[in-house]
């Protein structure tokens, strides 16, 4: 069911009947008129009058105004076709306006007043208190991995910095492929399996496991093009999860929890001050 779009529908029919009252002063500022409604100049936004007067080439006022038309003459088919009962949408009016400004006033409130901030003690212990939870789904390696012409490749000195990871030969590795390769990936970053052999020529049906037990560094050759792959290391499929790989997962998890717990206490604490003031009264008897 599809709530939101009829409610938006509602209310630009509700306000857009309110012009229906306006002076005849205004009159020559009717873009439109249905049925003795009237869209006027005042009734399009800004930007689109603004367009228009700049010689608007992509149509938006008259796409606008169409949309309006549209409306109107659906508007009132729905008012021939539906009982009294059907055309009463003011619950859901009021219902749909009560969650857009609950909503708009709780984000405000947690953007002042919500710290975000969250410590690498903090990560640690929600990790450590929750280390069962963070079973991996995939496979995932830290790697370094180019893909080069074969014709520029100086295999000797892509072998020695890819397969002994530091600072420095990072630095040089970066560099040097940079220059000369298509594409390469050096970082510190856990990455999930899969989206690093979508670069790499393998066979289809290649077991993951084996082929990360079995190799350490491998080369692959086709087309001309060089792919080389260094693993560092890796985590098997529904082992724990390292806390690099969900450190960013867990601030989130963190501050959703600050956030909820916070609009939880605020609640409370509004509704018990209504409350203690005489401003909440129940007309029956509640346990």
């Amino acid at each position: 069911m599809r709530l939101f779009p009829n409610i938006f529908f509602i209310i630009t029919v509700i306000v857009f009947a309110c012009k229906d009252g306006k002076s005849k002063n205004e009159s020559k500022g009717v873009l439109a008129e249905y049925k003795g409604k009237f869209l006027y100049k005042s009734d399009i936004p800004q930007d689109i009058w603004k367009k228009f007067g700049e010689g608007d080439s992509s149509g938006l006022l008259k796409s606008f105004i169409d949309k309006w038309l549209e409306t109107q003459v659906l508007v009132q088919a729905a008012g021939e076709k539906l009982s009294d009962e059907e055309k009463n949408k003011e619950k859901l009016i009021e219902d749909y306006r009560n969650s857009l400004l609950i909503y708009e006033y709780q984000k405000k409130l947690v953007k002042e007043k919500v710290d975000t901030g969250v410590t690498e003690e903090e990560i640690r212990t929600f990790y450590q208190n929750n280390i069962s939870t963070f079973q991996l789904k995939k496979n995932i390696v830290k790697i370094r991995y180019v893909k080069i012409n074969k014709g520029n490749a100086d295999m000797n000195r892509l072998k020695r910095l890819m397969q002994d990871p530091s600072p420095v030969n990072d630095s040089l590795l970066k560099a040097y492929a940079e220059k000369e390769a298509e594409n390469f990936y050096v970082d510190t970053n856990w990455l999930y399996l899969d989206d690093i052999t979508k670069e790499i020529p393998l066979d289809e049906n290649y077991d993951q496991q084996r082929f990360l037990t079995n190799n350490k560094f491998i080369s692959i050759e086709e087309n001309g093009m060089l792919y080389l792959l260094y693993i560092i290391d890796f985590r098997i499929k529904n082992a724990i999860s390292p806390l690099e790989f969900e450190r960013d997962r867990i601030k989130d998890i963190i501050n959703y929890t600050r956030k909820l717990d916070f609009l939880k206490a605020n609640q409370k604490s509004l509704v018990d001050k209504a409350i203690s003031n005489g401003e909440i009264k129940y007309h029956i008897k509640t346990k």
